[in-house]
């Protein structure tokens, strides 16, 4: 089981950076917009971290796109 949730851990934290550059943003930037830390980004887009759903929440906003294509 924790393979798999390694495995979506990566994939987004993936497409968290996808997004990112997308906008061309810096993750220090998307830091600030989220309203979360930076170096807690970081572990997000290597996929160390697993947030929660309100911190998904924010990342989602702050990238404009809905919080399911965070998971895809």
């Amino acid at each position: 089981m924790a393979n798999k949730e390694d495995e979506l851990a990566k994939k987004l934290g993936s497409n968290i950076k996808k997004y990112r550059k997308i906008l061309n943003l810096t993750q220090f930037e998307l830091s600030i917009q989220a309203d979360i830390a930076e170096d807690y980004l970081q572990s997000l887009e290597v996929g160390r971290r697993k947030p929660s759903l309100d911190v998904l929440a924010k990342i989602a906003d702050a990238l404009k796109v809905e919080l399911y294509e965070l998971l895809k």
